[in-house]
């Protein structure tokens, strides 16, 4: 679905996960781990239900999220990769692979990235910029309980405990 005019109207696709990233782009996976790339041009111009044009990228990953230094995806085996990507013609540069292993990666809009691991930990990615989308380090967020899930934007982190909590984390 996507939200026009104040209502949501069904379009073309079945991904199991889909990220409305930084720079009007939009990715998911479909149940295959096949990644996909909505271009700008239709996600800012998509005004009712129909057809979508979506470009395949060639690669397998569970889970992809992007910003605007880059996209993050984590694969069945738990590596974290990343590439940058045009998102008016979906095209991207080369993966490069991220150490540590994750089942999860979520991008804000500012480019904060963020992961979730096999154990429930959260870590922060520090020291991207457009010039070194990889980043640096890792530095743990730390929670009293396992994490299922995170959404990170406008400051603020949301995370989905294993027990079905919900919190608002602002930073």
């Amino acid at each position: 679905y996507k939200f026009v005019g104040g209502d949501f109207v069904p379009i073309d696709g079945l991904l199991k996960q889909v990220d409305a990233g930084g720079n009007d782009e939009i990715v998911g996976v479909n149940s295959a781990d096949n990644i996909y790339c909505l271009k700008t041009s239709i996600t800012s111009a998509y005004p009712q239900p129909g057809s979508v044009g979506w470009t395949w990228y060639g690669g397998y990953l569970k889970y992809f999220s992007c910003g605007p230094n880059g996209c993050w995806g984590v694969n069945s085996a738990e590596q974290i990769w990343v590439t940058t990507v045009n998102p008016s013609t979906c095209s991207k540069t080369s993966w490069i692979n991220v150490s540590g292993a994750a089942k999860m990666a979520e991008v804000g809009t500012d480019g904060s990235v963020f992961v979730v691991n096999k154990a429930g930990n959260v870590y922060q990615r520090t020291g991207i910029t457009a010039s070194l989308p990889q980043g640096t380090d890792w530095v743990q967020i730390p929670f009293c309980l396992p994490v299922k899930h995170v959404s990170y934007d406008l400051g603020r982190l949301w995370v989905v405990m294993e027990i079905g909590l919900m919190l608002q984390c602002k930073q």
